[in-house]
Formats: structure tokens, sequence, C-alpha cells
């Protein structure tokens, strides 16, 4: 989805680049912390009785299913579930 006009999109980049590396790494860092709350809050709301391993694998495919084969995935899942639950804590 493409909501933005051109000119907001222009405006929008020349803000940016007037920052310095370290604010636009701040802004990153940021954006990256809200994604995961929100889909950390996405997750909990649809299933809230989640195991942790099951948590894991589910925000793990929000962020990352499409960087991994199924072969791959299914490692990792493997790994996720080799931790266990006691190990795991908090959900992040």
């Amino acid at each position: 989805m493409d909501d933005t006009s051109p000119e907001m999109m222009q405006k929008m980049r020349e803000m940016c680049a007037e920052k310095t590396p370290e604010e636009r790494f701040k802004m990153g860092c940021s954006m990256y912390e809200t994604s995961k709350y929100l889909v950390t809050r996405f997750i909990l709301e649809n299933n809230p009785q989640i195991s942790s391993v099951e948590f894991k694998k589910e925000f793990f495919l929000k962020f990352y299913a499409d960087d991994f084969s199924l072969s791959e995935r299914e490692m990792i899942f493997a790994h996720f579930e080799s931790l266990g639950e006691a190990s795991t804590g908090a959900f992040l």
C-alpha cells in the first residue's frame, strides 16, 4: 500500500537527510522496537495461552519467514524446541 504523495515522500527524504547518522540509527532502533512490540501484542492477543516456544516460532515467522527456506525454518524451529520452555523466561 502506498498512500503517501510524492511531495510528502520527498519532504520525508529531505528531513531524514538532515539528520545525523546517530539520529537516523536511533530512529531505526526505535522503529524496530515498536514493530517488535506490535507483533508481540498481535500474537498474544490472538493466542493468549501460547507457549513460549510457539510464540518464538510465530514471532520468527512474522519477521523472517521469507528469508529462510522451509528446511532452514524447520531446523530453526527444532532449535527453539530444544531450548524448551524453561530456558526462555520472557517471550523475548
